[in-house]
């Protein structure tokens, strides 16, 4: 099986590749933490800004495709989903909370780039990398970003696809 012709489409409108994103955010948090998700409406933004309290950032390279894969969680959210992986209550954000983050990153990544690869993109792994606090990254890139949002029972977080074009 060949590559998907990325070069001529934006892989942020492909719906595979959305869907490949939102089942490995479901699939990894009901297997792992035992916590089912609402999808939101994915929207398109131009302008990239973090939105939670405690993001989870990875490289995602495929050929020619370079973007960034951002998970950034609400704390309410985020502690209600280790509570339920970990099996101990977290209330402040600590070394332990970016370590588990960083692996949900790694986790929900991994899922996904199974399924893309299956589909011929090729995707490479890639070692997270964790920012806590509300941080402003500021992204260097031309392309737009996909903010695709979650809600657990405990609040909000988001995945944010940044692929350059």
């Amino acid at each position: 099986m060949g590559a998907p012709n990325i070069s001529n489409a934006n892989p942020l409108l492909d719906k595979k590749m959305i869907n490949a994103f939102v089942d490995g955010v479901s699939k990894t948090l009901a297997t792992m933490a035992m916590t089912q998700t609402t999808t939101g409406q994915p929207s398109i933004e131009k302008e990239f800004s973090t939105r939670g309290d405690v993001a989870g950032l990875i490289g995602m390279v495929a050929g020619q495709m370079k973007g960034t894969l951002t998970i950034s969680f609400e704390s309410q959210a985020l502690f209600h989903i280790l509570e339920n992986m970990l099996g101990e209550k977290f209330t402040q954000l600590n070394e332990s909370v970016a370590d588990a983050v960083g692996e949900l990153t790694n986790m929900i990544y991994g899922c996904a780039k199974t399924t893309l690869n299956e589909m011929g993109y090729g995707f490479e792994m890639a070692i997270p990398t964790v920012v806590m606090g509300r941080a402003k990254i500021k992204s260097f890139h031309t392309g737009a970003t996909l903010v695709i949002p979650f809600t657990c029972t405990q609040g909000k977080f988001f995945i944010e696809i940044t692929v350059q074009p």
